[in-house]
């Protein structure tokens, strides 16, 4: 029941999923009781019941390799929640690890994304700009901490500083969503700082 739960979450069959780690009875190995919560939260999210995948990991005790995968899923309900004291305190701890192993530092990265991005979307714009500068620059998740650090410095109506991040963007991956967004970005910085010509350029 739990590998067939595994498999329908990966899937993306969320409720199929929960319904059959519902079924799972008795004890796991250790590796794979850890494991469970945290799909079993991951499923209630997708399905944005996240109140109840608050309650699953509040207070999860577990291995420590599994408590900044638990610690990530708690911070990101408890926002979803509009709880973002809380969710930062969880999100805020994981983005300030030091992982041992690429996945956690993938993790640290993305943690940070996410309590930049709660941040920005509060307006609190002087918050958010330390934690997206802590994302990588050669991580899977810069190109959206390079955009959201644009718009930090947009909101604080730094333009020529929103600039910087926004230019390094227009080198990278077009296929990339953050990359499109910052190509719209960048004329938009200079027609506030008055170099018309340059917006309409860069518009067109």
């Amino acid at each position: 029941w739990f590998y067939l739960g595994k498999v329908r979450y990966q899937r993306g069959l969320h409720e199929d999923a929960l319904a059959a780690f519902a079924r799972v009875s008795g004890a796991l190995p250790d590796g794979l009781a850890a494991e469970l919560p945290m799909l079993q939260a991951q499923s209630l999210m997708a399905l944005e019941r996240f109140d109840s995948a608050a309650e699953l990991l509040d207070g999860w005790q577990g291995p420590d390799g599994w408590a900044p995968y638990a610690r990530y899923n708690l911070g990101v309900a408890f926002v979803r929640l509009d709880r973002l004291d809380d969710g930062a305190r969880q999100l805020d701890r994981v983005g300030r690890s030091s992982p041992s192993s690429a996945e956690l530092l993938d993790l640290r990265d993305k943690a940070n994304l996410a309590l930049g991005y709660a941040y920005l979307q509060q307006s609190l714009d002087g918050q958010a700009r330390p934690v997206l500068e802590r994302v990588r620059l050669e991580s899977p998740f810069a190109n959206k901490a390079l955009l959201g650090v644009g718009w930090a410095d947009a909101a604080a109506h730094d333009f020529r500083g929103a600039l910087t991040p926004w230019l390094e963007l227009r080198n990278r991956d077009l296929l990339d969503s953050a990359v499109q967004e910052s190509l719209l970005a960048i004329p938009y910085a200079y027609a506030e700082l008055d170099a018309h010509g340059s917006a309409a350029e860069g518009y067109q």
